[in-house]
C-alpha cells in the first residue's frame, strides 16, 4: 500500500522551531517564526545546514542521513569544560499549524540509555509533549502528509546533483518511494518465484504423463503379443495331443492284437499262476494301496504346492478373471448386435413369404380364369354338326390320304427341330451362365486388385517406415553409445581430477590471514586492471623439491602483489586502507630497481641454482623477479650452503637449502622448519589447485549437460518396440499379399478357362442356330402345300359354311387352343417357382438360427455371470485356503508314514511271492518271445505317455481324469502293468484311423511331426513378455496417478498466477498513478522555470516508461530540452541546465502526495543569476495563499537575489564566545508597499 492513498493537499505549515543541544546550536535556542517563504542565510560554518538537519531529525529521517550518530548530533564544545559544554540530553521540537490554526508540537529527544559515561543513546518521540512509539509518531506525520521514508518535504545539500545524475533504474526506485508500490516488492518476487515454480512443476508432471502415455501403448502392444503367444502354445499343444493320441491309438490296436496272441499262451500259465495268484494278489492289493497312499499324497503336495502358488500369484489371477470378464462382455455385445440383425433378417422373411403365398393365390386365381376361357372357347369354336361333321370326317380322311407322305416328311422335320430348338435352348442357357460367371469373375478380380494396388502402397509405407525406425533406432543407439564413452570418460577425468584435488587440497594449509589477503588481491584485480597478482600466483617453481627453499630464500616478498605503476599502487593501497585489510607490499614494474643477474653465479657447480633460474614467469614480469630474488642461490645441503654463502672469499652470497635454512650475507643463519612453512611452500601449487577446480567444475557441467542414461535407454527401447510392431505388420501384410496373387492367378485361370469355352461353344451355337432357322423356313413351305391340297378338297363344305376356308378357321380355333395351353403352362410354371420359393423359405432356419442365437447370448450372460460369482467366490475361497493348507499338511504327514508301513509289508509278501515265480519260470520261458513284443509295446506307450506328461499334454481319459494330474512316473507303470490307462480315442478322425499299415502310419508321422516343427519354430521366434498385462494394468494405474497429480500441478499454477496478477496489478496501479500524476505536471513546471521574456514558452521536459507493462521493473527516462536547444542526454546538458532539470523534477514530485512545506538546502549553487531569479518567482509564486497546491518553502541559500523575494530571513551567524550558532529572524513583509 502506498503512504497515502489520494493526491490531496493538507494545509498547514511550519510555525516555529525549538533547538536545545543539537549540533552547533547551544542550549535552548527558538528559531522562527517562519513564513510562507523563509529563506536561511548565513555565512558558510554559520550552522545553516545544521538548522536543516534539526528539522529533519525532528521529523523522523534516519541519524545515518545526518552526517553523524546520536551522540555527535548533540552539542559538543570541545574549547569549554562546563556541563553546558558537553551536554548529555538534546531536543528539536517543531511546532506545526494546520489549516484551522491548531498546533501540533513534534519533538524529539536524545537521551542516554544510563547515566554512566559510556552509555548509548536513543531517540525519544513525544507529540504535544506526551511521549509515544515511532509508529504513532509517523502516522501523525502522514496524516499531514508528511512521508518520511519518501522524503517528500526534504532536499539535502546536493540532492540536486543526484537527481541530474540519477539513471533511469535509480528514478524508477525514486518513483516505487514516492508512489508506495515498493511495498509490493518484496510479495511480487515471492509469489513471482511461486509462479514460475508451479509453471515449471506442471511442465515436468506433464512430460512425465506423455513418458506414461508411452509406456502404456508399449505394454498394450506387448499384451496382445502375449495374448498371441498363449493362444498358438494352446494350438500347439492340442496338435500334440493329437499326434500322442494318434499314435497310442494304434499302439493300442497293436495291443490287443498281441494279447489275443498271447491269450492261448497265458492258459497254459494259469495253472502254474493260481498257486502264486493270492500272493500275487495280495502284493497288487497292497501295492495298489501304497500307490493310492503315494498319489493321494503327491496330489495333497501337489494341491499345498499349487494353493501356495495361487496363494502367491492372486493378483495375476484376479487381473486375468477380470480380463475374461472385460471378454465376455465385449462377445456378448457383438453377439447381442448379430440377434438384432438375424431378427431383422428373420422379419424380412415373413414379409417375403407372406407376399410369395400372395403372388400364388393371384396365380392360381389366374389359372381358374384361364381354364374358364378356354371351355368358352372351345364352345364357340365347335362350327360342325350332324351330317356335315361326317361331311368333314370323309373329307379330311381323304386328304390326310393324299397328304400322308408330306405329312410325315414334315413330322419327322418338326420331330428335328423341337430336338434342335431344345439343345439350342441349352447351350443359350449355359452360355449365358458362363457370361455371368465371367461377369462375377471380373468383378471378384476387380476387387482383388484393388486390395492388391492398397496392399503395394501399404508394404511400401510400412517398409518405408520400417527403415525410418530402424536408421532412427541406430541413431539413437549411437548416440547413446557416444554418450556412454563420453560419460565414462568425463566420469574418469573427475575421478582423476579429484584425486589430485584431495592430495593438494590436504597438502593446503591455509591461514585466516592468507584467506584475507587473497580475497583483497582478488578485489583488486577486479577493480585495477594493472594489477597482475601476487608474486605465488605469477610463477611456478620448476621442480617441487626447491619449494621450501625458494620460499624461505623469498620470505616475506612471497606476498608481494605486481603492478604497473606507482599510481596503482597507492590506489590498491588506498583501498586496502578504506577496507581496513592488513598491508601488502607492491612491486611497480614501471620504477621498481632490479639488480642485474651475475651470470658467473651459474657456473659455480655442485647442486647450487640461482632462485631466478628455478621459476617460471612471463617475460614481461622479469624485472620484479630479478627484484625479488636477486643473486639468491639455492643448494642441497647446509655444508655446501654454509661454503657458498662465506667460503668463496671476500664476496658473500645469500643462500637457502632444501631444508629451509637460510644463510644470510650479514652472516646470520635462519633454519628448523617453522609451524607454518611447509604451508608457505605449498602455495606455489596454489594455480595447480585453482586450475584442477575449474577443471572438475568444467567436467561436471559436461556431465550434467549429457542427455540422461535412462531417457536414452527408454528411447531406445521404445524406437525397438516401434519396429518390432512394423516388422510384424509387414509379415502380415506380405502373407495377405501372396494370398492376394494366389487369388489373382486363379481368377485369371478361370477367366481365361471360361472364356476358352465360351468361344468353343459360340461356333456350334451359331451353326445350330442357321439349321433350325432353315428348317423352319423348309417347314412352312411344306405346311403351305399340305394346306392348298386340304383347302381345295374342303371346298364345297367351306361354302355351305358360309366361311372361305373351314380349315383355318379351325387352325385358328386350335391357334387359340394352343394359346391357352401356352399361358396355362406358363402360369403352372410361375405356380411351381413360387412353391419352391416358398419351400426354400419354410425350409430356411433362419427362425431356428435366431433361436440358437438367443440361446448363445443366455449362455454367455450366463457364463458371464457366472465369472462374477467366479471372482466374488474367488475373494471367499482365498480366505479359506490359508486353514485348508495346514489340513492338508497334516494330512500328507500321515500319507507318508502309512506308505512306508506298506512299504515293509510289500517286501515280506516279495519274499514269499518269490517261491511261487521260480515254480512258473520254466512255464514262462515259452511265453517270452511273445511277451517281449508286447512288453515293446507297452514300454512304447509308456514313454508316449511320459513324453506326453513332461510336455504338459492333457490326454483325454475314459474315467474323464486329467492326464496332468499324473506323475510320469505313475504312468510308466501303469502302461507296463495289466490296468493301463484307458484313453478316450473318439477325437481320432477316421482318416487317421485308416492308417494301419506302416508306409502310411510313416507318411502321416512326418506331417504330424513336420507341422510341429514348424509351429514350434514360430512360438521360438516370438519373445513375449508374459507379464504384460498386470504391467499394463499398472501403467494405467500410474497414469490416472500422473492425470491427477497434472491436474492439482495445474489447479496450483492458476491459484499462483492469479494471486501473482492481482499484486503486478496492485503495484502497477500504484506506480503508474503516481506516474501519471508526476509526468503530467513535469513539462508545465520546465516551462515555469525556462521562461523568460526572449523565450516566452520556455523549454521542455517529459517523463518516458522503458517498458509500459512492467515500469516498476525497469528504467524511467527523463528528457529535458531548454529553450532554444536542441534534443540532447541529460549528461550533455550544463551544471545550470541540469540543475533546472532536476529542480523541475523535485517541483513535480511534490505535487505527488505534497507535504504542506518544503525544506530545500543551497538548491541554486549551480545556477546563474537569471535561473536564480527564475526559481526564486516560482517559489514564491507556489508559497502563495492563492496558488493551486500552494505550500511553504524553507530556503537556505547564498545569494541576494534569491532570498530577496522571500517573506522573511532567518539569518544564523556564529557566536565566537560561545562557540555556538545564533539566529535571527527577519520579517520582510513589512516592506511590501
Amino acid at each position: 500500500m502506498s503512504d497515502q492513498e489520494d493526491n490531496s493537499e493538507v494545509a498547514g505549515r511550519v510555525v516555529r522551531l525549538e533547538v536545545e543541544n543539537f549540533k552547533s546550536y547551544r542550549g535552548f535556542q527558538n528559531i522562527g517564526p517562519f513564513k510562507n517563504f523563509t529563506a536561511v542565510v548565513g555565512p558558510n560554518g554559520s550552522g545553516k545546514s545544521n538548522l536543516m538537519d534539526a528539522i529533519s531529525f525532528v521529523l523522523g529521517v534516519k541519524t545515518a542521513q545526518l552526517r553523524g550518530s546520536l551522540k555527535e548530533l548533540l552539542y559538543s564544545n570541545s574549547a569549554g569544560n562546563s556541563a553546558e559544554d558537553r551536554p548529555r540530553k538534546g531536543l528539536v521540537k517543531l511546532v506545526y499549524e494546520n489549516a484551522d490554526g491548531v498546533e501540533t508540537h513534534f519533538s524529539r529527544i536524545i537521551a542516554p540509555s544510563s547515566s554512566s559515561a559510556d552509555a548509548t543513546f536513543q531517540s525519544q518521540y513525544k507529540l504535544n509533549s506526551k511521549s509515544v512509539s515511532w509508529d504513532g509518531y509517523n502516522n501523525q506525520l502522514k496524516k499531514y502528509n508528511i512521508l518520511v521514508k519518501a522524503r517528500n518535504f526534504l532536499v539535502f545539500q546536493g540532492d540536486i546533483e543526484s537527481y541530474a545524475a540519477m539513471s533511469p533504474k535509480d528514478l524508477t526506485d525514486r518513483f516505487e518511494h514516492i508512489s508506495g508500490s515498493e511495498t509490493y516488492r518484496k510479495q511480487y518476487h515471492e509469489l513471482e518465484a511461486q509462479k514460475l515454480k508451479a509453471e515449471e512443476q506442471t511442465s515436468f508432471l506433464f512430460s512425465k504423463r506423455k513418458g506414461v502415455t508411452q509406456e502404456k501403448k508399449q505394454k498394450k502392444e506387448q499384451k496382445e503379443e502375449a495374448e498371441k503367444h498363449v493362444k498358438m502354445q494352446e494350438e500347439l499343444e492340442e496338435l500334440k495331443s493329437t499326434y500322442f493320441l494318434w499314435q497310442l491309438f494304434h499302439i493300442d490296436q497293436d495291443l490287443a492284437k498281441a494279447q489275443q496272441r498271447m491269450a492261448k499262451e497265458q492258459k497254459a500259465l494259469e495253472a502254474a499262476a493260481r498257486t502264486g495268484m493270492v500272493a500275487d494278489k495280495e502284493i497288487a492289493a497292497k501295492r495298489k494301496v501304497q500307490a493310492g497312499c503315494t498319489l493321494e499324497r503327491i496330489n495333497l503336495e501337489r494341491q499345498l504346492k499349487r494353493r501356495r502358488t495361487d496363494s502367491e500369484a492372486k493378483n495375476p489371477e484376479v487381473v486375468a478373471l477380470k480380463e475374461d470378464i472385460k471378454r465376455t462382455n465385449k462377445k456378448l455385445k457383438v453377439w447381442e448386435r448379430e440377434l438384432e440383425e438375424r431378427k431383422k433378417g428373420l422379419a424380412d422373411q415373413h414379409s417375403k413369404v407372406a407376399k410369395l403365398k400372395a403372388d400364388l393365390d393371384n396365380i392360381t386365381d389366374a389359372q381358374r380364369q384361364l381354364e374358364g376361357e378356354m371351355q368358352q372357347q372351345q364352345k364357340e369354336g365347335q362350327l360342325l354338326h350332324g351330317n356335315q361333321l361326317a361331311e368333314f370326317s370323309r373329307l379330311e380322311a381323304e386328304a390326310s390320304a393324299k397328304t400322308s407322305k408330306a405329312k410325315t416328311a414334315l413330322d419327322t422335320l418338326a420331330t428335328t427341330q423341337q430336338a434342335d430348338k431344345e439343345a439350342l435352348r441349352d447351350l443359350q442357357i449355359t452360355n449365358d451362365g458362363l457370361q455371368e460367371r465371367l461377369a462375377q469373375l471380373e468383378q471378384d478380380k476387380g476387387r482383388a486388385q484393388r486390395h492388391h494396388d492398397e496392399l503395394v502402397i501399404s508394404i511400401n509405407a510400412g517398409k518405408k517406415d520400417l527403415h525410418e525406425k530402424t536408421k532412427e533406432r541406430g541413431a539413437a543407439a549411437d548416440a547413446n553409445r557416444k554418450a556412454g564413452a563420453r560419460r565414462d570418460f568425463l566420469q574418469k577425468k573427475v575421478f582423476d581430477c579429484e584425486g589430485s584435488l584431495a592430495e593438494a587440497k590436504a597438502d593446503r594449509k591455509e591461514s585466516e590471514r592468507d584467506r584475507k589477503i587473497h580475497e583483497a588481491v582478488t578485489n583488486l584485480k577486479r577493480l585495477f586492471p594493472g594489477v597482475h597478482g601476487q608474486v605465488t600466483e605469477l610463477t611456478k617453481v620448476s621442480q617441487r623439491k626447491y619449494n621450501v627453499a625458494v620460499t624461505v630464500a623469498l620470505g616475506k616478498e612471497m606476498d608481494s602483489v605486481v603492478v604497473d605503476n606507482d599510481k596503482t599502487a597507492k590506489e590498491c593501497i588506498q583501498y586496502l586502507t578504506e577496507q581496513r585489510v592488513a598491508p601488502l607490499t607492491f612491486i611497480p614494474l614501471s620504477s621498481v630497481k632490479a639488480q642485474p643477474i651475475n651470470d658467473r653465479l651459474r657456473q659455480l657447480g655442485g647442486s647450487s641454482k640461482l632462485v631466478i633460474d628455478l621459476l617460471q614467469y612471463e617475460p614481461h614480469l622479469d624485472r620484479a623477479f630479478r627484484y625479488v630474488c636477486g643473486n639468491t642461490l639455492v643448494c642441497d645441503t647446509m655444508a655446501e650452503g654454509k661454503q657458498l654463502s662465506w667460503g668463496q672469499g671476500p664476496e658473500r652470497h645469500k643462500v637457502a637449502t632444501l631444508d629451509g635454512t637460510l644463510f644470510a650475507k650479514a652472516g646470520s643463519i635462519t633454519g628448523g622448519m617453522a609451524g607454518n612453512l611447509a604451508g608457505q611452500a605449498q602455495r606455489w601449487g596454489d594455480k595447480e589447485y585453482e586450475t584442477l577446480k575449474k577443471d572438475v567444475a568444467d567436467h561436471r557441467r559436461q556431465l550434467e549437460a549429457l542427455p540422461d542414461e535412462r531417457e536414452c535407454r527408454q528411447e531406445e527401447e521404445r524406437l525397438t518396440g516401434e519396429m518390432q510392431g512394423l516388422e510384424k505388420t509387414c509379415q502380415y501384410q506380405d502373407i495377405d499379399m501372396k494370398a492376394t496373387m494366389e487369388k489373382l492367378q486363379k481368377i485369371d485361370a478361370e477367366i481365361a478357362s471360361l472364356s476358352k469355352e465360351a468361344d468353343e461353344r459360340a461356333p456350334g451355337i451359331a451353326e445350330l442356330a442357321g439349321a433350325v432357322q432353315a428348317r423352319q423356313e423348309k417347314m412352312a413351305g411344306m405346311e403351305d402345300q399340305i394346306n392348298a391340297v386340304k383347302d381345295s378338297m374342303y371346298a364345297s363344305i367351306s361354302k355351305q359354311l358360309g366361311v372361305s376356308s373351314v380349315r383355318e378357321h379351325l387352325e385358328g380355333a386350335m391357334t387359340k387352343l394352343d394359346k391357352f395351353n401356352k399361358q396355362k403352362m406358363a402360369l403352372a410354371s410361375q405356380a411351381s417357382k413360387v412353391k419352391q420359393a416358398l419351400a426354400y423359405e419354410g425350409s430356411s432356419d433362419a427362425g431356428k438360427k435366431v433361436k440358437e442365437q438367443e440361446a448363445e447370448v443366455a449362455d454367455l450372460k450366463a457364463k458371464l455371470h457366472k465369472l462374477e460369482e467366479q471372482e466374488a467366490a474367488g475373494r471367499q475361497s482365498r480366505q479359506a485356503q490359508e486353514a485348508d493348507l495346514e489340513e492338508k499338511t497334516r494330512k500328507a504327514q500321515e500319507l507318508q508314514r502309512q506308505a512306508q508301513d506298506l512299504e515293509t509289508q510289500l517286501k515280506e509278501l516279495k519274499q514269499a511271492a518269490s517261491k511261487h515265480q521260480q515254480q512258473g519260470a520254466a512255464i514262462k520261458r515259452t511265453c517270452n518271445s511273445q511277451q517281449a513284443a508286447l512288453d515293446a509295446l507297452n514300454m512304447r506307450r509308456a514313454d508316449l505317455l511320459a513324453a506326453a506328461a513332461m510336455e504338459q499334454i492333457q490326454l483325454p481319459r475314459e474315467d474323464g481324469a486329467e492326464a496332468e494330474e499324473m506323475d510320469t512316473d505313475d504312468q510308466v507303470a501303469q502302461a507296463t502293468s495289466s490296468d493301463q490307462i484307458q484313453l478316450d480315442y473318439s477325437s481320432v478322425s477316421r482318416e487317421h484311423r485308416a492308417a494301419s499299415d506302416g508306409k502310411a502310419r510313416e507318411k502321416l508321422a512326418g506331417q504330424f511331426q513336420a507341422d510341429i516343427e514348424e509351429r514350434s519354430s514360430l512360438l521360438a521366434k516370438l519373445a513375449p513378455n508374459l507379464k504384460a498385462v498386470e504391467q499394463y494394468e499398472a501403467v494405467k494405474e500410474r497414469e490416472r496417478g500422473s492425470m491427477e497429480e497434472l491436474e492439482e500441478a495445474k489447479q496450483q499454477a492458476q491459484a499462483a498466477t492469479h494471486a501473482f496478477n492481482a499484486v503486478r496489478q496492485a503495484r502497477f496501479d500504484t506506480f503508474m498513478k503516481a506516474f501519471s500524476h508526476i509526468s503530467a505536471g513535469i513539462d508545465r513546471i520546465f516551462k515555469d522555470l525556462t521562461k523568460s521574456n526572449v523565450h516566452p514558452m520556455g523549454g521542455q521536459a517529459y517523463l518516458s516508461l522503458e517498458n509500459s507493462e512492467d515500469p516498476f521493473l525497469h528504467g524511467i527516462k527523463f528528457t529535458a530540452m531548454p529553450p532554444s536547444k536542441r534534443f540532447r542526454e541529460m549528461e550533455q546538458l550544463s551544471g545550470g541546465e541540469k540543475t533546472v532539470a532536476a529542480l523541475a523534477l523535485l517541483f513535480a514530485i511534490h505535487t505527488y502526495q505534497p507535504s504542506p512545506f518544503f525544506v530545500l538546502d543551497e538548491i541554486d549553487a549551480a545556477l546563474d543569476a537569471s535561473n536564480v531569479a527564475r526559481v526564486a518567482d516560482y517559489i514564491r509564486e507556489k508559497t502563495r495563499d492563492t496558488a493551486q497546491g500552494a505550500f511553504q518553502s524553507i530556503v537556505i541559500s547564498l545569494k541576494d537575489n534569491f532570498f530577496e523575494k522571500a517573506d522573511a530571513l532567518v539569518g544564523v551567524c556564529r557566536d565566537s564566545d560561545l562557540g555556538c550558532s545564533a539566529t535571527l529572524t527577519f520579517d520582510l513583509n513589512r516592506f511590501v508597499g
